[in-house]
């Protein structure tokens, strides 16, 4: 077995891609046929390569295997004067004990530092060669007291660092066939020592043989590692398809750990601690790339525990890695505790996927297929090194790889059928949209002509209303001014009408007055006949009587004065009146009249008075003159009375007119200030009914290019192409 017994728990780490059907790349018919091809003869190629080896095998049987008289001795050598180890030198009985080939030496105990002495046949070969299947982990060879190889760094006073984990070959002196060839190793690991095989030959063949050995893990590592790179590319172009970040993980980490346990980078490259680097890398990164392969492909993301803690996992699996790339030494020793968390992770990976499994999911039973092949692989190779069996199929460990990397791929090729499927459903559903849209695209053109011949008439009509309301708002305007100037107007006539009737109401009163004046005037013209009727008998008391006429006929003519006046002011006002105060004046002219002949008569009584007190002595004499003088006096006065209070019924009547005029005027000023505002407000709201106008003018404009819009669209989508020469290119 050529399969390190510290690696086969590394090896045996795995991962997976995402679950949806979608987002692999445009060409998924060509991906699959092209995988299928490349897995074909993939597998051709390595069944080929698995017979090879074994045909050559048995024609060759030229090396001899080591197995017995093994030694060993715990703890490290002095170092002698010349820098040799002292023990290098000393290959005799003492200190060194007896121990099983290919095994681990007992007592280990707290020892970093173990020598194992393993004796060389002689063969006779010319270039003698000891093959050593694994070394865990740096080695030291000496041979006939001296260093003939060294894998890796030791260090006396720390860890050691480790160069190749896989096979060695130490080519031999000469003078050591038949004598004994020192193993000096240092590993801070659990175990330490020599495992796998042991075997002393001549170089050449030794080398051809198991480099044929190893053709088939190396071609099955490149072969994942190629798959790695097409599924890191696919990532790459759709980069939210875990699925398939994890398929490039774990194939590329399974492709490195393959290359590097098949032992050709050395005797092809000389890369031997490139390889040990890449492989140690690869055992960090193997379980975060299946965990994300089984998160995404298997569990659609759902399972959020295991999604975190894929996530947390990977990211300390990266550091893990990013340190070893770094520094080989320390990522060796990093490597020891990561081991266990790892192995956990790959059970919950395969529980969850077992869970899938049993309800159905075909990708989990694919997966299964693959994880039991990888499972039952490891196990063949363990069985011989636990010594379980006796008998060997040699490293069949890639075999495991494969199938699972091959049950990845068929989960991603189901989904790639899938893809191809939903591809072709939803191409026949989009042509049938294409002909709908199409056909809308007709009707579309159509129906933009008639709206864009809609729209111009529309547009012509606007232009009209806009026209009229313009008009409109301007002969609002003008009766808004005009309604103005009436209702300064009416207010100027509201104003005289004011003064109108209050003068009105004054002559009312003057007349009043008046009347009654007339009517002691009366009064006293009666008194003044009895007097006179009686002169003769009282002719003594004239005297008095003559006085206090004298007082009468004063007062009387200042009514004659008063009314005169109201005539005056009444004429005035009849003539301010207009044509309505015409027969207002007439009374006006009349009863100054009377007032004028009051006023004579009063002159008269002066006169006659002044003749009764010049010639009493006549009086007696002249008393029926007298009297009828008063008779006559008294019908003037009733007469006048009259007159006057037809005068007052007049004022009367016009203060009413005078009234109602006021109340009209009242109203009409009313009224205008109502139609100002009526004005005002439609004005405003003519105002507004043009923006709105202009606004559709606007909209019209929009709407026509809209219009000009979808018809040149539906024109577009008309000359373009057949949807089925779209789907075709």
């Amino acid at each position: 077995m050529d399969v390190p017994r510290a690696s086969t728990a590394r090896a045996s780490r795995t991962l997976i891609p995402s679950r949806s059907p979608h987002g692999f790349g445009p060409r998924p018919k060509r991906l699959f046929r092209a995988l299928a091809r490349f897995a074909t003869w993939s597998c051709a190629l390595l069944l080929l390569l698995a017979l090879t080896p074994a045909a050559q095998a048995a024609e060759g049987g030229q090396p001899v295997p080591v197995v017995d008289g093994w030694r060993y001795r715990w703890g490290d050598s002095p170092v002698g004067a010349d820098g040799v180890p002292a023990w290098a030198k000393d290959a005799g009985q003492q200190g060194w004990r007896s121990m099983e080939a290919l095994k681990e030496p007992p007592e280990r105990g707290d020892n970093t530092f173990v020598w194992i002495s393993i004796p060389v046949p002689d063969g006779g070969w010319n270039e003698p060669a000891l093959f050593l299947g694994e070394v865990t982990n740096a080695v030291e060879v000496y041979a006939a007291g001296r260093n003939v190889y060294t894998s890796g760094t030791l260090n006396r006073s720390g860890y050691e660092v480790t160069e190749n984990l896989s096979w060695h070959l130490v080519p031999l002196p000469r003078e050591a066939l038949g004598g004994r060839v020192l193993l000096r190793i240092q590993s801070n690991n659990p175990n330490i020592g020599v495992f796998q095989n042991a075997q002393v030959g001549a170089h050449h063949e030794l080398l051809a043989f198991h480099t044929r050995e190893g053709q088939v893990p190396f071609i099955t590592g490149i072969l994942m590692l190629a798959v790695a790179i097409g599924a890191g590319g696919a990532f790459i172009i759709h980069w939210r398809r875990r699925m398939l970040a994890g398929l490039a993980v774990f194939a590329a980490s399974g492709g490195l750990l393959l290359v590097s346990l098949s032992g050709l980078p050395d005797p092809l490259w000389g890369t031997a601690a490139v390889a040990t680097r890449g492989m140690i890398v690869s055992v960090f990164m193997l379980t975060p790339g299946l965990m994300a392969f089984v998160s995404d492909a298997l569990l659609d993301n759902r399972v959020k525990w295991f999604l975190k803690g894929s996530v947390v996992f990977s990211a300390i699996a990266g550091v893990c890695a990013l340190i070893t790339l770094v520094d080989l030494g320390t990522g060796q020793r990093l490597m020891v505790p990561f081991m266990p968390p790892g192995i956990v992770c790959l059970l919950v990976c395969l529980g969850l996927a077992g869970a899938e499994a049993w309800r159905g999911n075909p990708d989990a039973r694919l997966f299964l297929f693959g994880f039991c092949v990888l499972v039952i692989s490891i196990v063949i190779n363990l069985l011989p090194v636990l010594g379980v069996v006796d008998w060997t199929l040699g490293n069949v460990t890639h075999w495991g790889y494969l199938a699972l990397t091959l049950s990845l791929l068929a989960v991603v090729a189901r989904r790639s059928i899938e893809v191809v499927r939903a591809l072709e459903l939803h191409t026949q559903q989009l042509e049938e949209r294409q002909h709908e849209v199409r056909s809308l695209a007709e009707r579309m053109g159509t129906g933009a002509g008639e709206l864009a011949t809609v729209v111009q008439q529309l547009r012509a009509s606007s232009d009209q209303q806009t026209e009229g309301v313009s008009r409109q708002a301007a002969a609002l305007q003008e009766a808004e001014q005009t309604v103005k100037e009436i209702r300064r107007t009416s207010l100027m006539t509201a104003e005289k009408a004011s003064a109108l009737a209050a003068s009105a109401e004054n002559a009312e009163q003057v007349g009043r007055e008046g009347t009654a004046a007339l009517e002691r005037t009366l009064s006293d013209l009666a008194a003044i006949r009895t007097e006179v009727s009686e002169m003769a008998r009282r002719i003594l008391a004239l005297d008095e009587r003559t006085r206090e006429v004298s007082g009468i006929v004063d007062s009387v003519k200042d009514l004659a004065d008063q009314s005169n006046m109201l005539a005056i002011n009444a004429a005035i006002e009849a003539a301010r009146s207009g044509e309505s105060g015409r027969g207002f004046g007439v009374v006006a002219r009349e009863m100054r009249g009377l007032a004028d002949q009051s006023i004579q008569a009063t002159h008269r009584i002066r006169a006659v008075l002044d003749g009764v007190s010049k010639s009493m002595r006549e009086a007696a004499l002249s008393s029926e003159k007298g009297d009828e003088r008063v008779r006559q006096s008294l019908d003037a006065v009733r007469t006048s009375s009259a007159q006057f209070q037809e005068l007052a019924i007049i004022i009367a009547d016009t203060g009413a007119s005078v009234r109602q005029i006021t109340a009209a005027v009242s109203a009409q000023d009313a009224g205008t200030h109502q139609m100002a505002q009526a004005i005002q407000e439609l004005s405003g709201q003519m105002q507004r009914t043009l923006k709105t106008v202009q606004e559709t003018q606007e909209a019209t404009r929009s709407v026509q290019a809209l219009a000009e819009s979808m018809a040149g669209m539906a024109t577009q989508t008309l000359k373009s192409k057949d949807p089925s020469e779209a789907a075709a290119r």
